[in-house]
């Protein structure tokens, strides 16, 4: 079959010839991957500086967006590729870019080449180790290339038609490859590998749609096709292997801001993603429950860092300072006790501090006055560390009850 298939894409290898009209960024969509149940991964392209950021759902719920930098002229692509995540961007250069999960951290984005005009799209088709890989050429036919492990990418080929969009691809059977986009009459068009073939040329689904198509299965011989519509509304068309095509269908009249992402984790959830400007919406279908309505999933944008906390004061109220440098073995260290007013509370007022030493060589000195400053004498050996003690005795108010709060500080015997 891999025989067959290289022999029907070699044809034509694009980015040779000298690109058509350019647009600053092309299908500035959203993009959405999943690798199980609670495991969801969404990508969208931040428009401040084109940088690709990234969402993640598990089973305690969504992380904040992080980034994965660079400066991508398209939406992302996503695909969940054994266990690793496998995402993909047009370049400045006009090439496709992909960067990869693998054991839990990026690998770092590489090119490989080409020249499109359209983001790219990407899917791990089922039943198989392949990995492939679409996107619109410069003569605005489709192009895919194809990952096999043990051999790696293939050369770009081409698919034909004439479309104005970027695709979108599907793998809802083993074997099986579908691409859709979106052509000149504004319909969408489906091309595809049943395994064994390509379709004779593109056919025509149907339909008035702006911007790219989506495609998700949620099930093997089950797909859906996603598109806008007439003012901006969602539409879906359906296939399964029991009957044929449904007609399309409004799924939402609410206006939508680009062409959605969808992904499923199970047979029993689809998730919907579409942007307007930096802001991201999302709407669930489920079984049982049918669809929610847009809810605002928040803007495309990395949480900025929390603000400092603010400096602790020393010891909590009360902080003990000790000494400059080392003290000399017998010699006196000055000791000397801040009271530090406690937010939300009045000032402590300091009845009498007691400073005093520990062990052999003991020393004791009680002050009743601010500033709260002693001298004590230091017998210990030259060398060593030792502890000085303030307990302060103190009331919240003028007749108050006394409390009193110990204090300490290390200090060192000079050698």
């Amino acid at each position: 079959m891999r025989r067959t298939a290289t022999w029907l894409l070699a044809a034509a290898i694009f980015g040779l010839g000298a690109p058509l009209a350019r647009a600053d960024v092309y299908d500035d969509n959203p993009a959405a991957t999943s690798r199980g149940a609670n495991d969801v991964w969404l990508f969208a392209r931040r428009s401040s500086d084109g940088a690709i950021l990234v969402r993640n759902l598990t089973e305690t719920g969504w992380s904040s967006w992080s980034s994965l930098g660079g400066s991508w002229t398209s939406g992302p692509a996503a695909a969940a590729y054994g266990p690793s995540i496998e995402i993909f961007a047009r370049g400045t250069d006009g090439a496709v870019w992909t960067d990869a999960l693998v054991n839990g951290a990026w690998t770092g984005w590489g090119s490989l080449g080409g020249y499109v005009t359209s983001a790219p799209a990407a899917i791990a088709r089922r039943g198989t180790n392949y990995l492939d890989l679409a996107a619109r050429g410069g003569n605005d036919a489709i192009y895919l290339k194809t990952y096999v492990p043990g051999t790696g990418w293939s050369a770009w080929g081409s698919l034909g038609g004439t479309l104005t969009t970027g695709p979108a691809l599907d793998s809802h059977s083993d074997g099986v490859l579908d691409v859709f986009a979106r052509g000149t009459d504004g319909a969408v068009y489906q091309q595809g590998w049943n395994g064994s073939q390509w379709f004779a040329s593109w056919a025509s689904l149907s339909g008035g749609t702006f911007g790219a198509p989506a495609a998700v299965n949620k099930q093997p011989h089950d797909l859906d096709v996603y598109v806008r519509g007439g003012g901006n509304a969602l539409y879906q068309k359906h296939w399964d292997s029991v009957g044929s095509w449904t007609n399309w269908t409004l799924v939402d009249s609410t206006p939508i801001g680009s062409s959605v992402a969808a992904v499923s984790d199970s047979a029993s959830r689809e998730l919907l993603f579409s942007r307007t400007g930096d802001e991201m919406y999302v709407k669930v279908w489920r079984n049982p429950g049918g669809w929610t309505g847009w809810n605002d999933f928040g803007p495309i944008a990395v949480p900025p860092p929390p603000a400092p906390a603010p400096a602790p004061q020393p010891q909590g109220e009360v902080g003990l300072l000790a000494g400059l440098g080392c003290t000399p073995s017998g010699g006196k260290m000055r000791v000397t006790v801040k009271i530090h007013k406690r937010k939300g509370q009045k000032r402590a007022r300091v009845v009498r501090v007691t400073f005093f030493t520990r062990g052999k060589g003991r020393h004791v000195r009680v002050d009743h006055h601010r500033p709260w400053v002693v001298h004590l004498k230091i017998d210990k050996p030259a060398g060593t560390h030792g502890k000085v003690y303030a307990r302060v005795y103190f009331r919240r108010s003028k007749h108050g009850k006394l409390h009193k709060k110990v204090v300490s500080r290390r200090f060192t015997v000079c050698a």
